[in-house]
Parts: C-alpha cells; sequence; structure tokens
C-alpha cells in the first residue's frame, strides 16, 4: 500500500509539521533554505490571509508567507 505524503499547504491552521522534502525549482530551495526551511525543521501554519494565498507560516522564531503553489511542494513527515 502507498502512503500520500502531506504537503506544507495541506497542514491545518496551528498544527506542527516537520520538512521532509523540498521538490521545488533549485531556485526556490535556494531561497526557502535561507529562511531556514531544511529538512528536519518544524513548521506551523499560522493563518491565512484574506485571499488565501500566500499562507503565513511560523519556522525558527520567525513568520514567514508562502504561496500556496510553493507550499505544495514542500512534504511534511
Amino acid at each position: 500500500m502507498r502512503f500520500m505524503k502531506l504537503s506544507l499547504l495541506q497542514l491545518p491552521i496551528g498544527k506542527q509539521g516537520v520538512i521532509e522534502k523540498i521538490s521545488a525549482e533549485q531556485a526556490i530551495r535556494e531561497r526557502l533554505h535561507s529562511f531556514g526551511l531544511i529538512e528536519g525543521v518544524k513548521i506551523v501554519p499560522v493563518k491565512n490571509t484574506p485571499l488565501g494565498c500566500p499562507r503565513i507560516y511560523q519556522c525558527l522564531n520567525t513568520f514567514i508567507a508562502i504561496r500556496n503553489s510553493t507550499a505544495k511542494q514542500i512534504y511534511l513527515k
């Protein structure tokens, strides 16, 4: 049986996840790494913006806004 990985976008507000893999293109991956989003780091969705994109996340005591299209490419453990 094959299990679907949970993407960051699917994580409910207020629930914590741990980043397992970022499958975005190299430039986006490097940008996310510069913000501290690397494999093994805990991340929590804090709130949605009024239009639903981007979504606000807390990671390493920092709040960051990530587009939904990018959040779909970040997979959690």
